[in-house]
């Protein structure tokens, strides 16, 4: 049986080998006897597919690439373009802000786009018609009212009136009415308009506001924090003398002014200074309102302004505008008076010049005054007499020195009183 089982196994494996010769005589049929040239060619069909499947990728890797820089260079010249407009913008804002901050006038902005910078442009130039706006305004109503006054009632939108202590100046043309008959109507207005813009030129360049104007008259008045501290009182006083300076130089003009080659109108301005406290503030009704000042000193300084007819002065100060403004000032004391509608005494002085501004005769003057005042108030008449006697010679048409020589001539056809105080009570405004 063994013998047989390896018969039969010899016998299967010559026929599994017919069966490949078979199959191998059937390849050949189809591709020929040379084996080795179809496996070079398979190969080297092989070896080409696959470099052409590389190259094929390289070149894909390569545009990838190409593309990818491509895309990055697209995308940052847009993000350039983009951030160049909206770095323009910006800057354009910024140069437009530091023009207003300078107070330079601007144009609207040049920016269209609908982005955020867009929009901040178009908020940006709504500001700037905002602010022409309230210029307009401040511009228009500053003709009324001192600009000053309506920038700060703008900016705080205050309406409040407050108590403050503060330096009031009332000014006034001698003998305007007589002036006036001689002019026209319209020469009366070119008059009027050139002395104002004089006077309130020199108001402003020392820190005053000027409250209004009455006919020929102006009122206007220092306070903080136009004015630092108690400098108010120097402040009106040297405002007055350079007012006083600035119609000398008006004076030569009133010739070309007024039209009136011959006898042209002698231009004189009489001012009174008062201080002290006074309510302050917009004041008036819910239809028409005015920022202004009232109290007991306005009425002072309007009662002083008209004492100079008396005395022959052309500025005459309060005591406690004195007082404030002694080291900024050369003045004399001219009498102690009561005024009109007043039942308090009030001791007055004449304002003649800056501080260190008198020549020597002027200087003498105030000295032989005062001597005479003294004199006066003690009823040594004689000794009065001689002293302003001698405040003429020094300057020949000095209105206190001729007012007291004229009381002293009353005082003698008429005696004092005893126990007489030297107080003169003025019955005329």
């Amino acid at each position: 049986a063994e013998v047989h089982r390896g018969a039969v196994r010899r016998r299967g494996r010559h026929d599994d080998a017919r069966s490949a010769s078979e199959g191998f005589s059937r390849f050949t049929q189809a591709f020929g006897p040379d084996l080795s040239q179809i496996r070079k060619e398979l190969g080297e069909l092989t070896h080409r597919s696959t470099r052409q499947v590389l190259a094929r990728q390289r070149l894909n890797t390569y545009l990838s690439f190409a593309l990818f820089f491509v895309a990055c260079g697209i995308g940052l010249a847009v993000s350039a373009v983009a951030s160049k407009q909206v770095v323009s913008g910006l800057r354009q804002l910024v140069a437009r802000t530091k023009a207003i901050e300078a107070g330079a006038d601007t144009e609207p902005l040049s920016i269209r786009s609908r982005d955020e910078v867009g929009e901040l442009a178009l908020s940006f130039d709504r500001m700037i018609e905002e602010l022409r706006s309230r210029d307009r305004v401040r511009e228009t109503f500053g003709k009324f009212v001192d600009p000053r006054l309506v920038s700060r009632l703008i900016a705080s939108g205050d309406n409040q009136a407050e108590r403050r202590n503060l330096t009031i100046f009332f000014s006034d043309i001698k003998q305007f009415t007589g002036i006036s008959e001689q002019l026209t109507a319209g020469a009366v207005v070119h008059l009027l308009n050139n002395y104002f813009g004089a006077v309130a030129n020199v108001i402003h360049e020392h820190h005053g506001i000027i409250d209004k104007y009455i006919g020929d008259a102006v009122m206007a008045f220092w306070v903080p924090p136009f004015s630092v501290g108690d400098d108010h009182a120097g402040d009106a006083c040297r405002a007055a003398l350079a007012q006083q300076a600035a119609i000398a130089t008006l004076r030569e003009r009133v010739p070309e002014i007024t039209g009136m080659r011959r006898n042209p109108p002698n231009l004189i301005i009489r001012m009174g200074i008062a201080t002290g406290e006074a309510v302050v503030g917009t004041i008036g009704s819910d239809s028409a309102r005015s920022y202004t000042v009232i109290g007991d000193s306005v009425n002072l300084a309007a009662r002083l302004e008209g004492m100079n007819k008396a005395y022959g002065t052309e500025i005459i100060i309060s005591e406690e505008t004195y007082r404030l403004a002694q080291s900024a000032i050369e003045a004399r004391e001219l009498d102690t008076i009561i005024v009109a509608g007043k039942t308090e005494p009030v001791r007055i002085y004449e304002l003649m010049a800056c501080a260190g501004g008198l020549d020597a005769a002027h200087d003498r003057l105030r000295d032989l005054f005062a001597e005479g005042l003294a004199a006066y108030r003690s009823q040594e008449l004689e000794l009065a007499e001689d002293r302003f006697m001698n405040c003429l010679e020094a300057v020949a048409d000095d209105g206190p020195a001729l007012l007291f020589l004229q009381r002293i001539t009353l005082l003698r056809q008429s005696p004092p009183p005893a126990g007489w105080d030297g107080i003169w009570r003025h019955t005329e405004k």
